[in-house]
Parts: C-alpha cells; structure tokens; sequence
C-alpha cells in the first residue's frame, strides 16, 4: 500500500541477487554442490520491514472509538436515569465527570478536565462522534503516525474543556470528544500547508477538514446556543492546530513521520493516564449524588412544555418537592389561573432549593426570570430588574433573555 508523507516515500529495501556457487572441476569427478537461491522477501515481509502496511492501518481510531462506545456503556450502567435515545440526565452526568465552571473553578473539582472528553450524554452523541473520529482517522493516523494523532487527540481535549469553561455561562455543564475531534480537524489543516505536502494530498486534507470543521465552529459566527458546545470546538480546534504547527516544524523533509512520535505517545498515555485517575475522583463522589437522585423528577416524567394540567402539576410537586423543577411547573400552571400570589411562593421556592441544587444554576435562572416578568406586570420594576440580571447576561439568543428585553428589563 502506498503511503503519501511530508517527507519522502518508503522505498521497497534491494532485493539481494541469487548467489550461486560454481562447480568446481576436481581430479575425480564428482557432482557439483547445489547451493540454493536465496529466499526473496514477500511483498508483506517488506511493508512489515518498513512498518508501512500496519502503519497504514487505522488500527489507534479504531481502537480509540470502542474505547469511547465502552466508556458509554459504563455511563449507562452508573446513570441515574435515561431518557429516549438513552440520553442522560444531567445529574448523572455531573456525578460521573462532566465539566462547568461552577464545578471545576469555583468548587476546585480539576479532575472533572480529564475525564469529561472521554464521557458523552447520549447514543446520538458518541455516534457521531465515533463517525467524526473514523473519517478523520483514517486520513490522519497513517499519515503522522499514532503517537502523534493520540497527542494531537489529548491536547486537543483539555483545551476544548478550556474554551469551553471560557466561553459558556458558569452553570453549563458539559461532556464528549467533540473538541479533541475538532483538534484533529485543526492539526489537519495546519498540516495542510507543510511545503512537504504534495498537490493532490494538500488538497485532500484540507477537503477532509473543512467538511468537519466549518459546521463544528461556524455558528459560532452568530452565537452559539442549543446543546452544542461550539466554544469547547473553538479550544479544541485552536489546541490542535497549535499542535499541528509544532510537528510541521519537527518533521523533517528526510523522515517519513514526524519525528519523537515515541515521545509524543508517551505523553498522550500519560493523559489518558490521568482520566484513570480522575475516575477514581469521580467515584468518592459518586455516593453523594446518587443519595440525592430519588428527589428530582426523572425525564420520562418530565412534561413536554411548561403547560401542564393542575393535576399533573400537583402530582408531580407532591412526588418531588425538593425538586425545584416541581415548584416552577407548579407556578406556570398558577399563574394561567392568574393566582399571582401563590404563584410567586411557589417560585421562591423554587429559586431557594435551586441554590442548593449542584444542577439547579439553570433551573433558579428560569424561576428569576419568570418571577421577574410576573413582578413586572405588578409594577414591581426595581425588584424584577434584580431577579433578571442573571438571565440578561445570557446570549441573545436565548428565549428567556428575549422576553425580559422586550419587557425592559435587560437594558
């Protein structure tokens, strides 16, 4: 199999000449010697001589995506509860790594940076990352080799964690390899401009990178918003091209790979090195939060939208009133009825238990929110302007912000 490289080309090794040795004319007669041939290296014997045929294999990408498929298997065994198309809940995912600066910053759990990229909330989402991996595995691995793209892979993961606590709000939690994939795209593309690169493989690179890599960064042109974390793409892809930029200037026009890829690998294990390790964290964690799991409303209960029966409501408060959720749907119904007052208890309540809530950041923001609206409406402006700062420093984007703007309340 053909190997494309910066470098120069893998060249198939002399084949030694048969030896053979003449006859020689004795006094008496007698047969000749038969010396044999020497034995010609097969065409496998030279690819496995040179680490070609195996090199060329993808053997790492795929090795790291059933590592991932595993990884979630144990995330469905350990999760509290699972909604449709076994997506997790948010309190299972913190209880077993995901990251946000509220968690890693403020309440100093670092260990949550090595091990959310190895983690994923749903089967959609380590699909296609899976998919993401394979394509770009199959172009990136042969090419610099596995110590290297397994480098490329961790520090691409730490910093999609950083721009991803940089950029979101301090409350989002989040998980998966999408910013270490995002990093391969990166490097990828670097690697796409190396003056060692032929015509035709500049070419393909870049195609393979930008096919992945413009709808994994360009919303965040106009605000990134819904449950893609495009800032967690953004550090990843900035982290991997920095990497990309270093090989460049290691691999020499003589190597068919970069150079120190030994080196580089070591490196790589010892981060997946610490994601064992973190896991460990994660576990004398683990008890706490599962202790606190019974009290919120599983997602197959949830309602579809905040407009819910008065009887669904009162069932659902009377199930879970730690729930600071329960409180709030309670409220919306109260408040369709237009019985303001016990409406504004019930988001009170809300918005105390939701500060005691390692989940709850969002739900206490909804609750202020609503509150505040319903303030307004009373003419109680200097206290809603209190209760909206929160939900106005939230993107443009989000439907909460827009409402309290149109209200007056955000300015």
């Amino acid at each position: 199999m053909a190997t494309k490289t910066f470098g120069r080309r893998g060249a198939a090794p002399r084949m030694a000449s048969p030896a053979f040795q003449p006859a020689r004319v004795a006094a008496a007669p007698a047969p000749a010697p038969v010396v044999e041939a020497a034995a010609e290296p097969s065409v496998f014997e030279w690819a496995i001589r040179d680490n070609k045929l195996v090199a060329d294999l993808p053997i790492l990408t795929l090795g790291m995506i059933l590592f991932l498929v595993l990884v979630f298997l144990l995330e469905k065994r350990w999760a509290f509860d699972i909604g449709a198309g076994s997506e997790l809940s948010l309190r299972s995912l913190i209880a077993l790594g995901a990251t946000s600066r509220d968690l890693v910053i403020d309440q100093g759990q670092w260990w949550r940076i090595a091990l959310a990229p190895i983690l994923h909330a749903s089967t959609s989402h380590v699909v296609g990352n899976s998919i993401a991996l394979a394509f770009i595995g199959m172009r990136l691995e042969p090419m610099i080799g596995r110590g290297w793209f397994l480098l490329i892979f961790v520090v691409s993961a730490i910093g999609g964690v950083a721009g991803s606590l940089y950029g979101n709000p301090s409350f989002i939690s989040s998980v998966g390899a999408s910013g270490a994939i995002t990093g391969l795209l990166g490097a990828l593309f670097v690697m796409s401009f190396n003056p060692y690169a032929d015509v035709d493989q500049q070419r393909k690179m870049r195609k393979t990178a930008l096919r992945f890599g413009v709808p994994a960064l360009l919303p965040l042109a106009w605000g990134a918003s819904g449950g893609v974390d495009y800032f967690g793409h953004a550090g990843g892809a900035l982290a991997g091209g920095a990497v990309g930029m270093a090989i460049c200037v290691l691999w020499t026009h003589d190597s068919v790979r970069p150079n120190f890829a030994r080196v580089a690998g070591m490196v790589a294990l010892g981060g997946f090195a610490l994601s064992f390790v973190a896991s460990m964290f994660a576990a004398t964690h683990y008890s706490a939060y599962a202790a606190e799991a019974g009290q919120y409303i599983r997602m197959a209960e949830m309602p579809k939208d905040m407009k819910i029966s008065a009887n669904r409501s009162a069932a659902l408060l009377t199930r879970y009133p730690k729930d600071p959720m329960a409180h709030v749907l309670r409220a919306v119904y109260l408040v369709e009825e237009r019985l303001l007052t016990e409406a504004e208890a019930e988001l009170r309540k809300a918005i105390a238990l939701a500060a005691a809530d390692v989940a709850g950041a969002g739900i206490r923001i909804h609750a202020q929110a609503i509150l505040a609206a319903l303030l307004m409406d009373q003419g109680r402006r200097a206290e809603a302007k209190t209760l909206a700062a929160d939900a106005c420093r939230l993107g443009d984007s989000n439907p909460m912000k827009r409402l309290l703007t149109k209200a007056k309340l955000c300015s």
